[in-house]
């Protein structure tokens, strides 16, 4: 006779063991201390075997006759029940693990350069991490993404709000495959977002005119006393050296021989792949000597003074700080558009066009040109003797227009010509 829903809940400890059957092998275990497990007997293969489906009341009537079902499905194939198990903690774990989690699983399948990856992980875990890591990833809507993303497109990281929304709908497409979530709340989610302006996007913020250059140089160097120390020095380091905002910040002391007066990046750091040799001016060894003094000890050369762990400052930092840059002639921020730390390398390569310098010199110190082309014209030394020159009268040229003093200026045109050296 089939168990009642009253008899179960009826059922009082004894001074022995006792059960009550429902039928077909399933039956509620009592025990004297009060405990109430529902198990199934079963035979698999001429043995016996008890499968322990559950305690009571957590597993009621109803759902122990499903699970017996299941597990006599099991048995009727040559299956033990014990798979069930391992199914259900499978299950219990994809569903009550964090997006980090998943978040980790996506970005170790990426294949990219180790910069390139720091960046996106960096990024992940600033932008994405603490606000997905509340609650289970299939309680997230679009909405609660959208409100998540718009708060990085409002902070003015309109660009990075978007990657970040082409990254949550590539990590919920996986999470949707694992059949964790019935549909992708990211799909569609950039479009819902705030385009970046169109006159930086692909070009960045920069500035050409040498009347402003001047004035920028000259606040970057009369920093707020709010302001790290390390981005201070990121940001008079970058006009120096054409880098990418990346590799700056991901500059490691390894990479800096001062000694030959350069730094040298290997080719899993650059879009190119390709190694490249920056050299050093004067300006430049002076900068990052002072660094030394404070970060030389660790991996990266520009590390907050808050970091705890030896990591370098965070993506947008020092565009940030040169948006907070104040112009003297309003008292008011330059804010969005003046410059950004990308924008330095377009401010090189357009004056040093106009200062008369080899273009061809020019594209390769920003690792925009094929070595190859070059090897028709000059040899490798030459390249080197062109771009140490170069380097150290662009330092020299830019202590000129802070000074005001015309004659530190060292350019002669007619010395620097595509054929010269």
């Amino acid at each position: 006779m089939a168990l009642s829903h009253t008899a179960v809940l009826n059922a009082k400890p004894k001074q022995k063991i006792y059960k009550l059957f429902d039928g077909g092998g399933l039956y509620l275990q009592v025990k004297p201390t009060g405990y109430r497990c529902w198990k199934y007997d079963y035979r698999l293969n001429g043995s016996r075997g008890t499968y322990t489906i559950g305690q009571y009341p957590d597993i009621s009537l109803k759902q122990a006759r499903e699970r017996h079902r299941e597990a006599r499905e099991c048995i009727a194939i040559g299956t033990h029940p014990k798979t069930l198990k391992d199914l259900e903690r499978v299950e219990y774990d994809l569903n009550n693990k964090r997006f980090s989690h998943y978040a980790n699983q996506w970005l170790d399948k990426q294949n990219m350069a180790e910069s390139t990856f720091s960046d996106l992980k960096q990024r992940v875990e600033k932008n994405l991490i603490p606000y997905l890591d509340k609650k289970k990833v299939n309680e997230f809507t679009t909405a609660d993404l959208l409100k998540i993303t718009l708060k990085i497109s409002e902070r003015g990281a309109k660009e990075t709000a978007q990657r970040m929304a082409n990254v949550l709908r590539r990590i919920y497409n996986d999470i949707l495959i694992l059949g964790i979530v019935e549909n992708n709340p990211a799909q569609g989610l950039a479009e819902l977002l705030p385009k970046p302006d169109a006159r930086l996007k692909g070009n960045f913020g920069h500035i050409t005119s040498t009347d402003e250059l001047k004035v920028l140089l000259q606040q970057i160097d009369k920093p707020s006393i709010r302001q790290d120390y390390s981005t201070t020095q990121a940001l008079k380091l970058m006009p120096l050296v054409f880098l990418r905002p990346k590799n700056i910040r991901f500059l490691k002391w390894q990479y800096i021989n001062f000694e030959e007066k350069m730094i040298s990046l290997p080719g899993t750091e650059l879009k190119t792949g390709k190694p490249l040799a920056v050299p050093l001016s004067r300006q430049s060894i002076s900068i990052l000597k002072e660094m030394e003094q404070l970060t030389g000890n660790g991996e990266y050369v520009f590390v907050s003074s808050r970091s705890k762990k030896g990591t370098p400052i965070s993506e947008n930092t020092t565009t940030q700080a040169l948006r907070r840059i104040i112009n003297p002639s309003t008292g008011e921020p330059f804010g969005t558009g003046y410059m950004t730390s990308h924008g330095f390398r377009h401010t090189a390569s357009t004056l040093l066009n106009e200062l008369g310098f080899d273009p061809d010199i020019i594209e390769l110190q920003l690792a925009h040109i094929n070595k190859d082309r070059m090897r028709a014209t000059y040899n490798k030394a030459q390249w080197m003797e062109k771009r140490i020159t170069m380097m150290q009268s662009w330092a020299d040229y830019l202590d000129g227009l802070k000074s005001s003093v015309s004659n530190i200026i060292p350019l002669n045109k007619a010395n620097h010509t595509r054929n010269g050296i």
